[in-house]
């Protein structure tokens, strides 16, 4: 489900028999649209569609570019810019800054607290991690400089993804915790996306028994994010998945072939959890419709 669905969407997708939950994505600047301040609204109205249709939700609060919250730079928080690979500029908060680890941490604990006043948290299939950023590598970095001549510090970012991890596990200590892995860069050109996501898990494993390994990226020829992930994590967590794209109305052939190709390199990977997305729900391809229920059956391919 996307920023915006309305409810009439997000029960459509629910109330079918393919589907056994809705990942929800979201912002923390909707969420918090003023400093203190929530509405509940759009979250509240998820954890209704699904608990009336007997499915689950899994939750992703987005942090970065559009979800930052508007009021957060005049809090404190330290912000810089950066141009993405597209040209767009994009301004967020410093990764490791202490004022905007503090206000993260203040909104998980209040999530937390109005999703279990709600008696909703049996409904929560997982909660995502996205904060300092949202896939772990550091779009604007590059040798050892982040956008606007602020220097990165590996040990000052390993402390603020223990921090949010800490920070998730104290909310939401029965659910599992999504953590995206990164590509092969943490800081361009560096090499060492496997070796921080590895110290990332083993400090989230640590706290929550239920840290899993999520990968935005499946494709039919698997997923490169997985390949960041040392066999020391992945013996120990579960793996989790969203494609990197729908293989209905796919013009960049992001999927490199077929939805069914995907998946079953997906359950090869030992995953058994897989976001897919609403084009490909609703296809009437029968291909397509025979992908879905493998993965939903984590039926092995030959």
């Amino acid at each position: 489900m996307d920023v915006g669905d309305p409810t009439s969407v997000l029960d459509g997708f629910a109330a079918r028999a393919t589907v056994d939950g809705l990942a929800f994505r979201t912002s923390w600047g909707v969420l918090e649209p003023q400093d203190g301040v929530h509405d509940w609204t759009t979250l509240d109205a998820a954890f209704d569609t699904v608990r009336a249709r007997g499915k689950q939700l899994t939750l992703h609060v987005g942090a970065s570019s559009i979800g930052v919250p508007r009021w957060l730079a005049a809090s404190g928080v330290v912000m810089y810019t950066y141009n993405t690979p597209l040209g767009v500029a994009v301004t967020e908060p410093l990764p490791w800054d202490a004022a905007f680890l503090s206000r993260y941490t203040r909104f998980v604990a209040a999530l937390a607290a109005h999703i279990q006043a709600r008696g909703d948290t049996s409904l929560l299939y997982a909660v995502s991690d996205g904060v300092p950023v949202a896939e772990m590598s550091i779009v604007g970095c590059q040798n050892s400089i982040l956008s606007g001549g602020i220097a990165y510090s590996r040990a000052n970012y390993l402390i603020a993804w223990e921090t949010t991890v800490d920070a998730q596990a104290a909310a939401f200590p029965e659910t599992r915790a999504f953590i995206s892995a990164p590509i092969a860069v943490i800081c361009m050109p560096d090499n060492d996306g496997k070796a921080f996501y590895t110290e990332v898990m083993n400090h989230a494993l640590a706290k929550n028994a239920k840290a899993t390994v999520f990968a935005a990226d499946l494709n039919a020829l698997g997923s490169a994010r997985l390949g960041q992930v040392d066999a020391s994590v992945s013996n120990r967590a579960a793996i989790a998945f969203q494609m990197i794209w729908s293989s209905t109305n796919d013009a960049q052939n992001r999927m490199r072939g077929t939805l069914k190709d995907a998946v079953c390199h997906g359950i090869g990977s030992g995953a058994r959890y897989f976001e897919i997305y609403k084009a490909d729900i609703s296809s009437a391809d029968a291909a397509i419709q025979d992908a879905i229920q493998r993965a939903r059956a984590g039926q092995p391919c030959l």
